[in-house]
């Protein structure tokens, strides 16, 4: 019997990129690996550092491929980034650039979104309080102008997350981390993380779903992300190596954290295996 079989688990936080499916398309025996963890009544939360989609839109794309879930079942780094902003700021008028998802968050925590670069922000600009970035393919260099403006009179800002390129049809696409770099970079002013590795991301998820962290595992291909940020909250981490990793020479291969995973596995079909 595996190591990870021999505890008694209430939930499994899983990440969905690179763990589950990869781009369009899952990963063999996934489908069946969240039922295991049912059948053996291991709650699936199903961790993302992704900010672009909303919980039911997350819910959608995994019941596409084949995978049971459901909206109550999904984290998102704008969910953890609206809770961040919720306790440091109260509900205030937040400046954002982000699709969907940010903003959705945003206006459940109670905060007024303001989509920056916007007519939208040039009628009540000023009364922003604070600043997120996610993810936006259309965030053009005048809306980043507008996202440095308020990031210097507030000398604050928040990254749903710092993921600097994504995978995607056979090339690599800038990720939310480049956005937050070209701001760090004209404003001098480093932002807040709230998803991974920040084990921030990781309390409030055990905080929302009433876990024990003792009784947590963290299932992910990412050493950077996925396992740095389940080793700094003290859960049980399994690396999976179905996704992409940064890796073999030069600076890349100096920054990977040095972090190991409790368990690795060539994917998530190799785990909760009777036999």
């Amino acid at each position: 019997m595996d190591k990870h079989q021999r505890r008694s688990w209430q939930a499994a936080l899983i990440d969905l990129d690179g763990t589950l499916y990869c781009g369009r398309d899952v990963v063999p025996g996934a489908p069946a690996f969240v039922e295991r963890l049912r059948d053996r009544g291991i709650q699936p939360v199903f961790l993302t550092n992704n900010s672009t989609r909303t919980p039911q839109q997350v819910a959608d794309k995994l019941q596409a491929l084949g995978i049971d879930a459901a909206a109550a079942e999904v984290c998102t780094s704008a969910e953890a980034t609206a809770a961040y902003l919720l306790q440091k700021y109260g509900r205030v008028t937040v400046g954002y650039l982000g699709q969907d998802g940010l903003r959705s968050a945003l206006i459940e925590a109670g905060h007024q979104p303001v989509s920056l670069g916007t007519a939208e922000e040039e009628r009540i600009g000023q009364t922003i309080a604070a600043v997120a970035v996610g993810l936006d393919p259309e965030a053009d260099y005048m809306r980043l102008a507008a996202a440095c403006d308020h990031v210097l009179r507030l000398k604050s800002f928040v990254l749903t997350n710092g993921d600097v390129r994504l995978p995607g049809e056979g090339r690599f696409w800038p990720g939310n981390g480049a956005l937050g770099a070209f701001i760090a970079t004209a404003t001098g002013i480093q932002p807040y993380l709230a998803g991974k590795p920040n084990p921030d991301f990781i309390a409030f998820t055990l905080a929302r779903f009433g876990l024990q962290r003792q009784r947590v595992l963290l299932i992910g291909d990412n050493l950077r992300t996925d396992v740095e940020a389940g080793k700094r909250a003290g859960v049980y981490t399994i690396q999976v190596l179905t996704g992409v990793q940064y890796g073999g020479s030069g600076e890349e291969a100096d920054a990977l954290p040095d972090v190991q995973a409790d368990e690795v596995y060539p994917s998530v079909a190799e785990l909760f295996v009777d036999g």
